[in-house]
């Protein structure tokens, strides 16, 4: 540890507890999942560019979970299929919407996200908002529903240490201080933990 974070052994790394399992592991049959384009909770500029840097990072995750297959679902795919280019999950569904989801692209489940918070100075802050539903008899398998704000201690310790653990870069110049300056890295570790609750 270096010196600018050695009172963090004192302090508990955070863990998600606003999260819900239908079982304690996913049905084995989850083999294929649809990821459908990351949505957020307003329209605005700081969303949006919250929207474009923390998309590819869930998946990016989700792919390193080594959980399922990933089917990533364009806003361009979504609409031809659905008629919409985005989709929370919180909303009326087609009736059709997950029969042609499994036609169309092969999948076992469907992931909604949604980004609820996003703040991109210090300190930070990122809210996610993710269900993962079957795609064949539609229920939640998995939801998650957190805010990471940097405010909290225990929150700037787990970033850190997850900063620790999966450097960024050459080693010479790794600083686990950094990921809380750092949207995109700490977005990186907000998302690990979520996904880790998989």
């Amino acid at each position: 540890a270096t010196s600018s974070f050695l009172g963090d052994a004192m302090v508990p790394s955070y863990q998600p507890s606003n999260v819900h399992r239908a079982e304690i592991s996913l049905p084995p049959g989850i083999k294929r999942v649809a990821v459908l384009p990351l949505t957020t909770l307003t329209e605005d500029a700081a969303m949006d560019f919250g929207r474009d840097v923390l998309g590819p990072v869930l998946l990016g995750e989700l792919g390193r979970s080594r959980q399922f297959e990933l089917v990533a679902v364009s806003a361009d795919e979504l609409r031809t299929l659905t008629g919409r280019d985005t989709w929370s999950g919180e909303e009326k569904l087609p009736l059709d919407f997950f029969e042609k989801l499994r036609d169309k692209l092969g999948v076992d489940a469907v992931l909604f996200s949604r980004l609820t918070q996003y703040r991109a100075y210090a300190p930070l802050a990122v809210g996610w908002r993710i269900k993962l539903l079957d795609a064949d008899e539609p229920h939640i398998l998995w939801a998650v529903d957190e805010v990471f704000d940097a405010r909290i201690p225990e929150v700037a310790a787990a970033a850190r240490r997850y900063a620790d653990r999966h450097p960024d870069g050459p080693a010479s110049l790794h600083d686990p201080q950094a990921v809380l300056l750092s949207p995109r890295r700490f977005g990186q570790y907000s998302a690990s933990a979520v996904v880790e609750t998989l």
